[in-house]
């Protein structure tokens, strides 16, 4: 059975695989109880790290919403650490952190990291000595959590919000960090 949950007439847009992304940038010795990611477009000023945000940190070109005719269909959310991190930093996030992921109020995904698996990224280890690398799962596309039939309708302009929030006392990070947070499933363009 074909899935068409096109919210305009069909033909009107350009349907098609997509991913939103978004990158939490933290200096060594930062620490914070929420980080609101989406929230920061491309030319903002990002307010943790005080620096204007470029397609490398994020596609959003709205916070927290997507310009007509875009939307959005999620079928997955992952966590993808950066290869600069420590594995100690890994876990203080992993053990100390949850995500909340709202459309308009109402939160509809919510757990911890682990539960979201990028399903990309390095993998691996050396023997070299100060030479190591952790992600968050394996390389592969099928060791994700995709949502099926569960997946969530983002209308354009209607908000949404996915917050890292880090409950007691924050847990300190010993390097600097990027964490990659990316929205994937189909998005309307405009048809040219």
């Amino acid at each position: 059975m074909a899935r068409d949950i096109n919210s305009i007439m069909a033909g009107w847009v350009d349907r098609g695989p997509w991913q939103y992304w978004d990158t939490l940038t933290l200096a060594a010795g930062l620490a914070a109880s929420s980080y609101n990611l989406f929230s920061v477009p491309i030319g903002q000023v990002d307010p943790v790290t005080a620096a204007v945000k470029t397609k490398l940190d994020t596609n959003m070109v709205r916070g927290n919403q997507f310009p007509p005719p875009r939307c959005l269909v999620l079928m997955q959310l992952g966590f993808y650490f950066g290869s600069e991190m420590l594995k100690s930093d890994i876990d203080l996030i992993l053990n100390g952190a949850y995500f909340e992921f709202r459309i308009d109020e109402k939160i509809f995904f919510e757990g911890h990291l682990w539960q979201a698996p990028p399903g990309t990224g390095l993998v691996g280890h050396s023997n070299v000595a100060g030479e190591s690398h952790y992600t968050l799962g394996q390389s592969s596309p099928m060791l994700t959590r995709r949502y099926g039939e569960f997946s969530k309708y983002i209308a354009p302009l209607q908000q949404f919000s996915l917050s890292l929030i880090l409950p007691g006392t924050p847990p300190t990070l010993v390097e600097a960090t990027n964490l990659v947070v990316f929205l994937d499933g189909l998005t309307d363009r405009a048809v040219q």
